[in-house]
């Protein structure tokens, strides 16, 4: 999936296969699109590699081109191709990759499975996959504040995170979620920022595979500090989380944002989250303030009227 275009220079999409093993992503975040990107996590230990194949379908054309002139084309095997004066341009046809998973076979005894994250997204899309080569469990945004559970392919469960559960959590840019499944009880909850969704029941018997990969190949808008516990998280342990650690550290027991690999095609960046973004100083130097640059206290000038004038006082 390549837009050339010949006259001394080129340009390309980002290699379609690329990542990391057991790297530290904090102060990260992935941004991806929807529509022709998409990123996995897995874990460090897992024996055999996970990544995407790059393999796209003819349904269609990807967006612009250039051309001073109408070009003629000739029918190519990955597109097609016209000329227009000392330029080439080249159109292809793009969908999705497909993904191939390895096949996932050790199934250890669980309590339940939990998975936290952050991400800020503008579109009512898949959130994550969890497990999809085997116990798949799909997280998909529903409306302003509602979410959809679907496990084992087809059955859903719709919750609704608006419960009050604790003041304190000061708001910021980034919407922190808490996903937690108890499947010796049959039970599902979920956390969003400072309130909660009652506890549901669960119609139909989940046992989660212990499979330690998470897809993100549907969500729209960046994600950070991910994490994944095999075991249903205390109220405690999730107030942990949304505060970021202000309460109490927190770590995923089966994926660990500080210790993961993880593998991302087509649209898709590894970036330094918003927060290190605004940390880093001024490219020209001399221009401005830095942020974290305490600021000098200021005299404050008050204009005070004595006999009948007025006087400065400073």
């Amino acid at each position: 999936m390549v837009l050339t275009v010949t006259n001394g220079s080129q340009h390309a999409w980002p290699d379609p296969t690329r990542g990391g093993s057991g790297v530290n992503l904090n102060g990260k975040m992935f941004t991806s699109s929807r529509y022709n990107g998409g990123f996995i996590l897995f874990s460090p230990y897992l024996p055999s590699p996970w990544a995407f194949t790059a393999s796209y379908q003819t349904t269609g054309y990807t967006s612009g081109y250039y051309s001073t002139s109408t070009p003629s084309y000739t029918q190519t095997n990955t597109g097609k191709t016209g000329t227009s004066g000392s330029f080439t341009t080249t159109k292809f046809y793009t969908t999705r990759p497909t993904i191939t998973y390895p096949s996932w076979s050790t199934a250890p005894t669980t309590r339940g499975v939990s998975v936290c994250l952050r991400y800020i997204t503008d579109s009512q899309s898949s959130i994550f996959t969890l497990s999809p080569s085997s116990s798949s469990l799909r997280l998909d945004v529903s409306g302003a504040f509602g979410y959809t559970m679907t496990f084992n392919g087809y059955n859903n469960v719709y919750l609704q995170p608006n419960i009050r559960l604790w003041s304190g959590l000061r708001p910021n840019m980034w919407t922190s979620i808490c996903i937690t499944m108890d499947t010796v009880k049959g039970v599902v909850q979920m956390f969003r920022d400072s309130s909660m969704s009652i506890r549901k029941r669960l119609t139909y018997r989940y046992m989660w595979s212990g499979e330690p990969v998470i897809d993100f190949s549907s969500f729209e808008g960046q994600v950070s500090d991910v994490q994944v516990w095999d075991y249903p998280l205390r109220y405690k342990e999730a107030i942990y989380y949304m505060s970021s650690g202000s309460y109490g550290s927190y770590q995923g027991s089966v994926l660990n944002w500080s210790y993961v690999s993880y593998s991302m095609t087509g649209l898709t960046l590894l970036e330094d989250s918003y927060e290190q973004q605004i940390r880093q100083p001024n490219r020209r130097q001399g221009r401005g303030r830095h942020l974290n640059e305490e600021e000098k206290p200021r005299k404050l000038h008050h204009m005070k009227e004595s006999k009948g004038r007025k006087r400065l006082d400073v």
